[in-house]
């Protein structure tokens, strides 16, 4: 009988012990088959008896997070919302056993708009609001949907509580400027259809281009009035310290009136405003004028078709409409405003100053 060697004798040992450790050889395999999976779309494999959370885990699967954002759209808080995994077209819980064939999605978290308050300003009848929205001089309330975090207006409506009295008269008021080139192309249209509005202005550049301030105090119909010094937005400007919001309207009032013009109408930026800017700017001689249809003329992509539609669709007896002519790159507001001049006048209603 041949005597086995102490190396062969040591081998298998080593393979005994393999063996009841659940060792195969490579290629040979008794256990269960990985899971086959779809990945949103793409082929994967996950460990046979695996759960979703596994999978989740192991693939490292991480869907999108939703954002929270104001009213306009504009990120608050990035990734707030978490997105999940749907298995089969259906949200499943961590624990659920996965089977081949089975399609796993990657599904983003939502984004939510901020919450909003809603407040109602009595309009006394027969002198304008302050904070003014309208031309209408009604008894009434103005209904604002303002953003609860970043105070941005959503939106303005005004519910009339006794019979109307509203001019046959529609607003056009211009924001941000005087901007270079661009405030003077819109002088040179209202010039030559000669119609009226109302400008805006902000009192850091107006010191720095006050050759436009003067074109405009010049030219029959324009009215310009103040929009604070440096157009501050954050905090909303209606959250500003009190301090804050006198040297703002002060200072830029004080620029206007170096350049001839006594400024008796404030819009605030962003149209924040609270009942301290009212009382302040009451104080310096100003009421608060705001809007009541606003085209979104700022926002990126915007058409000079869409402003004009945006405009004529709302517009009515008595609007005050926001535009801007600085800011940015209002190409597309310039090429819209003669057709919504025509557009306004073809309703049969005037263009007007915001009174004083």
């Amino acid at each position: 009988m041949a005597r086995i060697g102490p190396i062969a004798s040591h081998a298998a040992l080593v393979a005994v012990v393999l063996l009841a450790a659940g060792w195969r050889a490579e290629g040979v395999s008794d256990g269960p088959p990985p899971v086959n999976l779809r990945v949103d779309g793409a082929a994967r494999q996950e460990v046979a008896g695996s759960t979703l959370a596994d999978a989740i885990r192991d693939l490292r699967l991480r869907p999108r997070p939703g954002d929270l954002v104001d009213v306009a759209g504009v990120t608050i808080a990035a990734g707030r919302y978490p997105g999940h995994v749907a298995v089969d077209g259906a949200r499943a819980p961590g624990g659920q056993p996965l089977r081949s064939g089975d399609r796993l999605r990657l599904v983003p978290g939502p984004d939510r708009t901020e919450p909003v308050t809603v407040a109602r300003v009595p309009v006394p009848g027969g002198e304008p609001a302050d904070p003014e929205y309208t031309l209408g001089r009604v008894p009434g309330d103005e209904v604002t949907v303002r953003g609860k975090i970043s105070g941005k207006v959503a939106s303005s409506a005004f519910r009339p509580t006794g019979p109307p009295q509203v001019p046959d008269a529609v607003a056009l008021t211009f924001d941000d400027g005087p901007w270079p080139g661009q405030t003077m192309r819109i002088l040179a249209i209202l010039r030559r259809f000669r119609a009226q509005a109302t400008f805006f202005t902000v009192g850091n550049l107006a010191e720095h281009f006050p050759r436009i301030v003067r074109a405009e105090t010049s030219q029959a119909g324009v009215l310009v009035e103040d929009h604070s010094w440096s157009h501050p937005l954050t905090p909303p400007f209606g959250e500003q310290r009190p301090g804050v919001v006198r040297a703002q309207i002060g200072r830029a009032r004080s620029t206007l009136i170096s350049e001839g013009v006594t400024p008796t109408l404030f819009r605030p930026p962003g149209g924040g405003w609270s009942d301290h800017v009212v009382t302040i700017a009451s104080s310096l001689g100003c009421r608060v004028v705001l809007w009541s249809v606003d085209p979104r003329d700022w926002a990126p992509g915007r058409t000079a078709k869409g402003i004009a539609r945006s405009v004529l669709t709302h517009v009515e007896p008595g609007s005050i409409v926001l535009m801007h002519d600085g800011g940015g790159d209002r190409t597309a507001t310039i090429k819209a405003l003669p057709r919504i001049i025509r557009g306004i006048r073809r309703m049969g209603l005037r263009l007007v100053t915001v009174e004083a």
